[in-house]
């Protein structure tokens, strides 16, 4: 599980990464191991202090430590969409209404996978179990004109067999998939009764 939450965040920094609209790319964390893939990989590292609950607490430091560069535009991608492309990425950025707007892009489980600000604080984060909705809410609350996008890559995050089952039908050349062929693990999530019998 390890080695796969950190080749998905590889494929997500790539991914950032080859957008040329995208200047500043950190990555919050209070994991070691993934603080230090993030610096590898270009990627600014922001600890996460122990203080802290949650994903949207962890944002919110996040965005502290960022906005003093003068942020004009916010974009949260979470780690565990690695099918994500860059052009995916430039069409949420680019579907950000003119001044005060969000992009949020739900997941197939009513979550939040991608989030896009102006300014970067113009809602709170809510990220978590139907953020879709939650975000959606905070946004009509503040007058925050929102877009909906729907991508397929976005919309399958990674948290069941199920998600590596669909990633895997999907083929791509990331480091996900390559570490997936590598521990087999299409043939570990047939049924037990549609495995091959040696020799076979």
């Amino acid at each position: 599980r390890r080695c796969l939450a950190l080749a998905m965040l590889e494929d997500v920094l790539k991914a950032l990464q080859a957008v040329p609209d995208i200047d500043l790319i950190g990555v919050v964390s209070p994991d070691a191991d993934v603080l230090s893939r993030a610096v590898v990989l270009d990627a600014e590292a922001i600890r996460e202090p122990p203080s802290l609950r949650g994903i949207n607490q962890a944002l919110a430091h996040g965005l502290s430590v960022m906005s003093p560069r003068g942020l004009d535009v916010l974009l949260v991608v979470l780690a565990d969409v690695p099918a994500v492309t860059p052009a995916e990425i430039i069409s949420v950025l680019h579907a950000l209404p003119n001044g005060r707007g969000a992009v949020i892009c739900p997941s197939s489980a009513r979550g939040t996978s991608a989030l896009a600000l102006r300014p970067p604080d113009a809602i709170p984060f809510r990220f978590g179990p139907l953020s879709f909705q939650a975000h959606k809410r905070e946004a009509a609350a503040r007058s925050v004109s929102t877009r909906v996008l729907r991508i397929a890559s976005l919309a399958r995050d990674i948290d069941e067999p199920d998600d590596l089952r669909d990633l895997i039908s999907h083929p791509a050349e990331t480091a996900t998939h390559r570490l997936l062929a590598q521990l087999q693990i299409a043939r570990r999530l047939e049924p037990v009764g549609a495995q091959h019998a040696p020799g076979s």
